[in-house]
């Protein structure tokens, strides 16, 4: 594949860093990845990560921003960077406004070095 297009799907996976590594392992030298997701910025109330309707709405599997990023960096991407972000405030209750963030990230796969 040359680009991988994801929008708001990476929050229902449980491990995460392992869609990123697939997501690399399938995009061919010199791929790109193109993601929009809901990140958070502090952690989430203990209630809301146990709520379905939290789970259903990519909020509770929504990791902090900082991490969501470098798991993307660990599965081996490159020139990681957010294109995009604004405060998510659909249907966000009042404990959550300010925490949840939509963010757009661009990632690269290098091609492999000639030995």
């Amino acid at each position: 594949m040359d680009v991988i297009i994801s929008n708001c799907v990476v929050n229902l996976a449980p491990d995460k860093l392992k869609v990123f590594q697939e997501a690399y392992r399938v995009l061919k030298p010199n791929g790109r990845l193109m993601m929009s997701d809901l990140v958070t910025e502090g952690e989430l109330p203990e209630n809301v990560r146990n709520s379905f309707d939290a789970w259903a709405g990519c909020i509770a599997g929504a990791l902090e921003k900082g991490e969501y990023l470098e798991k993307i960096k660990q599965a081996g991407f490159t020139n990681v960077r957010i294109v995009s972000q604004k405060p998510y405030t659909i249907d966000v209750s009042p404990q959550l406004r300010g925490k949840i963030v939509s963010i757009q990230v661009e990632a690269h796969k290098n091609s492999p070095s000639p030995t």
